[in-house]
């Protein structure tokens, strides 16, 4: 009885506190905000972090602890606030500001050691490092913990340990230890949530990770057992923070088993469920790439190759590189065999990324050098370099060998910067025009032009009809043709056609397709939710049946390519 009853202050403080929160947040700035919670209890503040909905609202109640704590002078509960804070900013994803916070939990704490501090501390910052690939500094985080962990024999703290060693493995290819390690965490976290359900979080992380580890193994049946366990229980819970990955996690097993339209649903569906959530760079480049992976083996290469690049420039982007993308760069190479410039080109990626996880990872992942392993690249580099020397015979072959390598060594990257260049140039131009223009206003001279032997009654009623399909946005619809729409202006196809050409100097094609496009461009520049659309799903939205048809088309109009166009608004 004295638990439920506690359970209900607990809501009812989270309510109380919500409402007044957001009544003061809509008046006052964030000092006066943070001033005015930190009045409440700290176990009423605590109970509002932990039950908030919104990790705004999380951090805003963590700030609020802190300032209680450090206005009360109180070492550990000013621990606690920076802790707080530090979770909260890696739920979402802002990993470098969420480490300045934890450091702070370390400074407090490292020499007045609890139960708690800075053990938490360091498992959580070897988690953000982990996820930013710096595999080292996790490790050295993880060995701090340690110390504390035994210290004060903290048996939670030791598992998560555990938990995190075991990921750490799988980036040095020890999946069958990494494997042991877990199954261990998921016996421990599977006893407590026996005793108590209510500790259904980590069990569920450790069934995730456990299905995750055998998807590795590519032991996919298995991998779906555990991840569906989890999932059931996500539901049951309303746990929401790991549901998505679980999804992505059942995509990877369907795409292990072949069934390849089963993991493009579920890609699909976890797509959609993180329409609102950032999520990590190692996160975004395995859902890309069983997306392209699965195109592949669908013999849908063109649209593959879109995810495919998309991993490519992110990886090297973020400086982001782990055993597994390579699998990325095979697939290039084999979709570029009859091309052998560009199949040169990620060889050398691939060699490079050879390369980065050879100085990362004592023992590189097995499958690089097992199934495409570096001496046969090097040889494949160098019978490319002959064939391509082979397609120009004449002149002097020392100068050609020397004038290909150094194409490929040093113009290709020239090349590369200068054509980012230009498409800044034309992005920044584009910007420019849908900034002093609500948008490109279709041509409809004031006159006719030229005899075109069709009644002005009845080139004036299509031109009216025409403005208002355009008002209202009709050039949208999938599968819009010349025939159906001339139907729908009562008029025959071949003067619906010429009207166009005359009255709107263009095809009916690039008509329609210009109105998509303009219409796009504005529409990107001010709806954050249509930015994180894959191209896929931007090109059926706006009436395009294909990503390849509207790439082409956007980059007809506008001299660069939609996913470069949305790369560059998020950067502003």
């Amino acid at each position: 009885m004295q638990t439920k009853h506690t359970y209900k202050k607990a809501l009812l403080i989270t309510f109380f506190l919500s409402f007044f929160s957001i009544a003061c947040f809509a008046q006052g700035d964030e000092k006066e905000n943070i001033d005015f919670l930190s009045r409440s209890s700290f176990e009423e503040l605590s109970s509002a972090h932990e039950t908030s909905e919104s990790d705004e609202m999380a951090i805003s109640f963590a700030k609020a602890y802190l300032h209680k704590a450090k206005r009360e002078n109180d070492a550990l509960k000013t621990a606690k606030g920076y802790y707080k804070i530090g979770h909260s900013l890696v739920k979402k994803v802002e990993f470098e500001m969420a480490k300045q916070y934890l450091d702070s939990v370390i400074q407090v704490t490292k020499e007045n050691y609890t139960n708690e501090y800075p053990a938490e501390a360091y498992i959580m910052r070897a988690n953000v490092n982990g996820s930013q690939a710096n595999y080292t500094s996790a490790m050295d985080d993880l060995a701090e913990a340690t110390v504390y962990a035994s210290k004060t024999n903290n048996v939670n703290q030791k598992y998560q340990i555990k938990y995190f060693i075991a990921l750490l493995k799988n980036n040095i290819g020890e999946y069958e230890e990494g494997l042991k390690l877990l199954k261990e965490c998921l016996g421990y976290e599977k006893t407590k949530f026996l005793k108590n359900e209510n500790n259904h979080k980590r069990y569920i992380k450790s069934l995730f990770s456990v299905g995750n580890q055998f998807n590795l193994l590519k032991q996919a049946d298995s991998s779906l057992i555990y991840t569906k366990k989890a999932i059931d229980i996500s539901l049951k819970t309303k746990e929401k923070p790991l549901y998505d990955r679980l999804i992505l996690d059942a995509a990877i097993s369907y795409n292990l088993k072949k069934k390849y339209f089963r993991s493009l649903d579920s890609l699909l569906k976890y797509q959609e469920i993180i329409k609102t959530k950032k999520s990590s760079v190692g996160t975004m480049i395995r859902a890309d790439f069983y997306f392209g992976d699965a195109y592949y083996k669908l013999d849908k290469k063109e649209i593959a190759l879109e995810y495919l690049k998309e991993i490519d420039s992110l990886a090297f982007k973020e400086n982001y590189f782990f055993p597994g993308i390579e699998n990325n760069y095979e697939l290039l190479i084999d979709y570029y065999k009859d091309n052998p410039k560009q199949q040169l080109l990620y060889i050398n990626k691939l060699l490079y990324v050879d390369s980065i996880l050879d100085k990362d990872f004592s023992n590189l992942s097995k499958k690089l050098y097992n199934d495409y392993d570096t001496p046969n690249l090097i040889r494949e580099k160098q019978l490319l370099i002959k064939k391509l020397e082979s397609k120009n015979t004449q002149g002097n072959q020392i100068i050609l060998v020397i004038s290909i390598i150094a194409i490929i060594l040093i113009t290709l990257l020239i090349w590369y910067y200068r054509k980012q260049k230009v498409y800044k140039k034309r992005f920044d131009d584009l910007l420019r025009k849908v900034e002093s223009q609500e948008g490109k206003q279709s041509f409809t001279p004031s006159g006719r032009l030229g005899n075109i032997d069709i009644s002005e009654d009845v080139v004036t009623d299509v031109l009216k009809k025409l403005q208002t399909f355009e008002d209202r946005k009709g050039y949208l619809q999938l599968d819009l043709s010349l025939g159906n729409l001339a139907k729908q202006f009562n008029t025959n196809s071949k003067y619906f056609s010429k009207i166009i050409n005359t009255y709107k100097g263009k095809s009916f094609t690039n008509y329609i397709n210009d109105l998509r496009i303009d219409y796009v461009v504005n529409e990107l520049k001010n709806n954050l939710t249509l930015r994180r659309y894959t191209v896929k799903a931007i090109a059926h939205e706006i009436g395009f049946n294909t990503t390849e048809a509207f790439s082409k088309s956007f980059y007809k109009t506008t001299g660069i390519y939609p996913s470069f166009f949305i790369k560059q608004l998020e950067k502003q």
